[in-house]
C-alpha cells in the first residue's frame, strides 16, 4: 500500500497539525480491513478448535480399540510370567524400589499387579538395608534426639513389615537374601564405642523363612550373629551358600563371635557348599563346617590380622574334596610357600590379595613359577598393593598365554595420597600390552595413576584382541578420551570407563550393592515409593 509518509516510518519524526488529518485518513479502509481479517482468523479458529475435539474424540476411540488388540495382552500368562521373571536384575538381589523390578512391575496396571504378586519367583531374592541409627551427639536438644529416635523406630518398624510382606509372596521358593547392617557401626572413630543397632531384628525376621533359605549374606556386627546360633542344620535344608562380614569387631565381640560361630548349626546345614567370612578373627578350627562337602571357602581376616598357617591350609585341603576356589587370610610370603606347594593342573582362576613387603619380589617369582604349571589358567584377580611396580611387571610377563581375563584392584581413594610409589601406572600398562598377547579382557578398580592417554594407547595398541575394557577412575576427568572409542566400540569392543563415582544417597536401597545409583535428583525418594 502506498503512502506519502514512507520515508518517515520508521523513524522519530514529528508529523504537523495539517499532516495528522492526512494520517488518519490513510488508515480508514486498512483499519476496516484488519477488522475483517480478524473476524475472518476467529471464525477459523473456532472452526480449528471444533475439528481439533472431533479428531481427539476420535484417536481416543481408535487408540482404546487397537490397545485391546495389543500383542501385550494376547501374550499366554506363562509367557508373561517368564518376561517378568526377565525383569529381575541378574547380577544381585532386588532392592526395595519401585524403580526396578519386581516393585515396578505391580505399578502398570491392575491385572499386572494381580500377576506379580502372584508370581513367587518374582519375590525369591531381596536385598535388605538396616536404617542407620542418628547421630545424636549432632543433637541440638533432647527433643530433637527424642524425635529422630522415633523416626529411626519408625522407619525400622516399616521395613520389617516389607521384608516379611516381600519374602511371604515368595511361596515355596528357595531364597537369595543380603542384609546390609548399619553402616554407621562399620567405621566408628578409633577408641570410639560401637553405636548400638537393630540387626538383630531383621536376623530374627529372617529366622522364620530359614527353612528356605539357599544363598546368604550378612554384613552385620558379630554381636548380631548371637540370633543364628539358634538355628541347627535340620533348620537350614537348602542353605548352599553363606557369607559373613563382619562390620567392626573389638575383643569382646570376636569372642562372642566365636562363640556363636561355633555352636550355629547354620555351618553344618547337610547343603552348604560355600562358606565366606571376612573381618572376623574366627578361626577355621572352630567353626563346625563340612569341609568334604565343600566347594568354596574364603577366610579374610581383619586389617592387619592372620588367619591361617601354610600347615592350616594343607589341612583344610586334605579335608576338602572339590575344592574350586580359596581365599586364604595370610601374608604375601607365606602364601607364596604354600602355592610352590601345591600341583595345580585344572587352575582356571587364581585371586591375590594382600599387600607387597620386603620379601615380595622373591614370592612373584614362586608365584609365577607356580602358575606355569597350571595350562589351563585364564583369569587372574589381583591387588595392586600385594605388589612393588617391578614386581607388578614381573608378574605380567610370567603370565602363561592363556590368561583372557585380567582385573586389578587399587586401594581405594582414602589411601591414595600415601602412596609414594604406586604401583599401577602407564608403564604397567605398556608392559601389559607387550606379555600378554591373548588378553581379552581388563578390568582396572579404583584407578588412580594411570593417565586417561596411556588408556587409550593401550586399548588402541591392542584393538581388535581386546574384547572388553572395564575402567573406574578414582579421580576426575582429565582428558576426554570416550569419543576417541566410539570406533571402536561399533567394531564389537565393550568399553565402560567411568570416573570418580558420588555416593548413594543415605538410606538408599541400593546401599551395600556395587551398581548403587549415584546421588538423585531432589524431591527423589527411593523408599517412599515402595
Amino acid at each position: 500500500m502506498f503512502s506519502p509518509f514512507a520515508s518517515r516510518l520508521g523513524s522519530n519524526y514529528c508529523p504537523t497539525d495539517d499532516e495528522l488529518p492526512q494520517i488518519k485518513g490513510l488508515l480508514i479502509e486498512p483499519c476496516l480491513k484488519l477488522k475483517s481479517l480478524d473476524d475472518e482468523i476467529a471464525t477459523m479458529r473456532k472452526a480449528l478448535e471444533k475439528l481439533t475435539e472431533e479428531r481427539d474424540a476420535l484417536r481416543a476411540y481408535v487408540d482404546a480399540h487397537e490397545a485391546l488388540m495389543s500383542p501385550i495382552r494376547r501374550l499366554p500368562l506363562d509367557i508373561l510370567e517368564h518376561i517378568f521373571v526377565a525383569c529381575l536384575p541378574t547380577h544381585r538381589n532386588c532392592v526395595m524400589s519401585a524403580q526396578e523390578a519386581p516393585v515396578i512391575l505391580g505399578r502398570i496396571c491392575s491385572s499386572w499387579r494381580a500377576m506379580s504378586l502372584s508370581t513367587p519367583r518374582l519375590w525369591s531374592r531381596l536385598h535388605i538395608v538396616e536404617p542407620t541409627s542418628p547421630e545424636l551427639s549432632n543433637s541440638p536438644s533432647t527433643s530433637s534426639s527424642s524425635r529422630r529416635l522415633l523416626q529411626l523406630e519408625a522407619k525400622v518398624t516399616q521395613r520389617l513389615e516389607v521384608i516379611n510382606t516381600w519374602l511371604r509372596r515368595s511361596g515355596q521358593c528357595p531364597l537369595t537374601i543380603s542384609l546390609e547392617g548399619s553402616s554407621g557401626a562399620r567405621y566408628p572413630h578409633f577408641g570410639a564405642p560401637v553405636p548400638p543397632t537393630k540387626t538383630d531384628l531383621f536376623i530374627n525376621t529372617l529366622l522364620q523363612f530359614a527353612s528356605r533359605w539357599q544363598n546368604i549374606r550378612l554384613v552385620a556386627q558379630p554381636s548380631a550373629l548371637e540370633t543364628l546360633s539358634r538355628l541347627s542344620e535340620d533348620d537350614v535344608p537348602l542353605l548352599k551358600q553363606l557369607e559373613i562380614i563382619h562390620c567392626f569387631e573389638d575383643s569382646q565381640s570376636a569372642n562372642v563371635a566365636r562363640w556363636s560361630l561355633s555352636q550355629s548349626g547354620v555351618l553344618h546345614a547337610p547343603t552348604l557348599s560355600t562358606f565366606l567370612i571376612s573381618g572376623s578373627h574366627t578361626k577355621s578350627t572352630d567353626l563346625p563346617l563340612r569341609w568334604n562337602q565343600l566347594t568354596t571357602l574364603s577366610l579374610v581376616p581383619p586389617w592387619g590380622g592372620t588367619l591361617l598357617t601354610c600347615q592350616m591350609v594343607f589341612d583344610i585341603l586334605s579335608s576338602l574334596h572339590t575344592l574350586e576356589v580359596q581365599s586364604v587370610g595370610a601374608p604375601i610370603f607365606t602364601f607364596g610357600l604354600l602355592l610352590s606347594r601345591l600341583w595345580l593342573p585344572e587352575l582356571r582362576d587364581f585371586t591375590l590379595r594382600g599387600q607387597e613387603d620386603h620379601r615380595t619380589a622373591s614370592t612373584v617369582d614362586t608365584i609365577v613359577s607356580s602358575l606355569a604349571a597350571s595350562p589351563h589358567l585364564e583369569s587372574i584377580s589381583i591387588d595392586s598393593d600385594a605388589f612393588t611396580k617391578s614386581s607388578l611387571m614381573d608378574f605380567l610377563r610370567g603370565l602363561r598365554p592363556s590368561v583372557k581375563h585380567l582385573h586389578i584392584t587399587e586401594p581405594v581413594s582414602m589411601w591414595q595420597t600415601y602412596l609414594t610409589n604406586p604401583a599401577l601406572d602407564d608403564d604397567v600398562l605398556v608392559a601389559l600390552g607387550t606379555h600378554c598377547p591373548t588378553l581379552q579382557e581388563l578390568v582396572l578398580l579404583h584407578c588412580y595413576n594411570v593417565s586417561d592417554e596411556g588408556l587409550l594407547y593401550f586399548i588402541i595398541s591392542r584393538n581388535p584382541a581386546l574384547k572388553r575394557i572395564e575402567v573406574k577412575f578414582d579421580r576426575e576427568k582429565l582428558v576426554d578420551i570416550l569419543p576417541s572409542l566410539q570406533s571402536l566400540v561399533s567394531d564389537g569392543l565393550e568399553s565402560s570407563v567411568t570416573y570418580k563415582a558420588t555416593l548413594p544417597p543415605q538410606f538408599s536401597p541400593w546401599q551395600g550393592l556395587p551398581d548403587a545409583p549415584p546421588q538423585p535428583q531432589p524431591g527423589w525418594t527411593p523408599w517412599s515409593a515402595y
